[in-house]
């Protein structure tokens, strides 16, 4: 299962982890093969053929055999491939953006028509229908025109491998979405009006939307997708174009391209500008296009395919946090949207790898109590938790405020965009929950290692061959005796993970005869427990095992202190805790 904190390899010394061999979770993935299409980085293959061959160069070298090598061709026929995918790509895309003009302009008028037939009477004036899918029919007929030239050029790539062309054919052309957008808050309220007002009419609506061509997503999404084409449109000739050398013959048009699809897009701006009302709702006062830009320019860095761009969503925060992993803190760069809240891994310069995208459904933002951990912020949410840090205790206080707005927004009103049911059903559950979510239906925050020294349950102390492990339930850092039981977990989508006794026997009794998972055999146990002699716990730590103290937790006085044992041992850096008159060291 994935963890809540990413692990790291234990340093010398130091008490290393089970827990460190889980590298599908890790943060120290090799991101060098993570590298974007859209980069200029070498990537790691053709680092180690160029080593490889040096090498041999050296090799031969040694009885006076002089090799030469020219990767060019092959870094030449990379690029050429590349172009090809990013043409290939503007074609594909367009392909979908037609089928969704056909599914308006062809599809939905068949299903109105349809209706009316069997009602015997129409059931929405033909007049209002047109106004609804206002302009659909010339943008279907221009981007099939412009779908049939692009397939055709990607089909004879070998002969003529531009596309830039057709984009500057096509430019005058383009100024039609200006109309598109001008009148769309206005065509969109109109259909929400006439499916109060006329429930035939919403019933044929609402029957539509359900059927497989839909894909159960509003009727209201598709008519958004006119809107964000421009925007795609820039994007894509901007990656076709950061890809192309000078003395291409695509370069110059791709350019001029470029420039026809700035002044449409600075064009439907200025107008949605002039026709905000006070009566139109956030999207219109918020401007659509400069909404969906910025959402293109966060997709754009991302490396891989991901869908960023989606209705109803905004951009509210960006910045780098430090992520407090099992070891170390880690530099990560953090997008805040207004339903969801993105985690990455910087792969090269402006480039990001999507290590997580985290719902703010569900999600609880805090910070910590004690003012030592002053610049840190505890994220929960359902499929992942962690502690960031940030470079001052404004910044932190800053992205506290973001992400709370945001989450608080984010429950109040119903989102446009709906993911999908399992994880909204999940988040509905913690919500409900609050603070008294049962144990195993959220991520735990992991306790980080360097704040512990030995077990949170028995105390017994870490060394190179007696390891740490962490509770995929609670959090805690504990020994291998006192965690031997899996359970299933409905966080992990009801995958077995390492559990705590202590968890193990609170999920036994919360899950009585159904998920509970076959623990270790009696032979297993019997050998873990024999493995080491589990250490005395001090009467003062009997009298509040009820109550657990962590390393975290609300205390009189903590801090760092070295510790040692006699006087010819060494010197230990341990973390001590006064709470209620006891002294804990971790």
């Amino acid at each position: 299962g994935r963890s809540s904190v990413d692990e790291e390899v234990a340093p010398l010394g130091d008490a290393p982890s089970d827990d460190d061999v889980m590298a599908n979770s890790s943060d120290e993935e090799d991101d060098s093969s993570s590298v974007s299409s859209k980069g200029e980085a070498e990537r790691p293959e053709e680092r180690r053929v160029k080593t490889g061959l040096m090498l041999l160069s050296f090799l031969f070298a040694e009885f006076g055999v002089f090799l030469t090598f020219d990767l060019s061709g092959q870094m030449q026929e990379r690029q050429k491939s590349k172009i090809r995918h990013i043409a290939t790509e503007i074609m594909t895309s367009e392909g979908v953006f037609v089928d969704v003009l056909k599914l308006l302009h062809v599809d939905f008028r068949a299903a109105v028509s349809r209706a009316a037939r069997q009602t015997g009477k129409p059931v929405i004036e033909e007049r209002l229908l047109n106004q609804i899918l206002y302009y659909l029919p010339q943008l279907y007929e221009l981007n099939r025109d412009l779908l049939r030239e692009l397939e055709h050029r990607v089909s004879n790539w070998d002969q003529r491998a531009q596309v830039a062309d057709i984009f500057l054919k096509k430019g005058p052309y383009l100024k039609m979405y200006s109309t598109y957008i001008r009148e769309f808050d206005k065509n969109v309220a109109l259909l929400e009006e006439q499916c109060k007002r006329n429930p035939t009419f919403s019933a044929v609506v609402r029957e539509f939307e359900a059927s497989p061509r839909c894909a159960n997503l509003a009727l209201k999404h598709y008519l958004l997708k006119p809107v964000q084409r421009i925007p795609q449109y820039q994007l894509l000739l901007t990656d076709y174009l950061r890809n192309l050398s000078e003395d291409s013959n695509d370069y110059k048009d791709t350019q001029a391209a470029l420039v026809i699809v700035k002044e449409v897009a600075n064009h439907a701006n200025d107008i949605m500008k002039q026709g905000v009302s006070a009566k139109e709702d956030f999207r219109s006062s918020l401007n659509l296009l400069d909404i969906f830009q910025k959402l293109f320019q966060v997709q754009s860095r991302l490396t891989g395919h991901h869908e960023i761009v989606q209705p109803g969503r905004v951009f509210l925060k960006e910045g780098v946090l430090n992520k407090l992993s099992r070891k170390v803190m880690q530099p990560r760069m953090f997008f805040l949207f207004n339903d969801t809240l993105l985690y990455t891994i910087s792969v090269q310069s402006g480039q990001f790898k999507l290590k997580n995208m985290l719902s703010l459904a569900g999600m609880k933002v805090s910070k910590p109590t004690q003012e030592a951990y002053q610049n840190e912020l505890n994220i929960e949410s359902v499929e992942r938790s962690f502690i960031l840090s940030a470079s001052s205790a404004s910044e932190r206080d800053e992205w506290l405020e973001a992400i709370s707005t945001a989450i608080n927004d984010y429950t109040k009103k119903k989102i446009t965009f709906i993911s999908g049911k399992p994880l909204e059903e999940a988040c509905i559950r913690f919500l409900e929950c609050g603070d008294g979510a049962p144990l195993g239906s959220k991520a735990p925050i992991w306790i980080p290692d360097l704040r512990t020294t030995m077990c949170m349950i028995c105390t017994c102390e870490f060394t190179l061959t007696w390891r740490r492990h962490h509770c995929r339930a609670c959090g805690k850092v504990v020994c291998q005796s006192c965690s031997s039981n899996k359970c299933y977990l409905e966080y992990l989508k009801n995958q077995l993970a390492r559990v705590c006794d202590q968890c193990f026997l609170v999920l036994r009794q919360q899950n009585s005869e159904q998920t509970l998972a076959a623990s270790v055999s009696p032979a297993n146990k019997a050998a873990l427990a024999f493995t080491r002699k589990q250490k005395r716990i001090p009467a003062a730590l009997k009298e509040v095992s009820d109550a657990p103290v962590s390393a975290n937790t609300d205390s009189s006085m903590s801090g760092y202190l070295q510790r040692s044992k006699g006087s010819k041992k060494q010197w230990k850096r341990l973390w001590f805790v006064i709470k209620d008159k006891v002294l804990y060291t971790y």
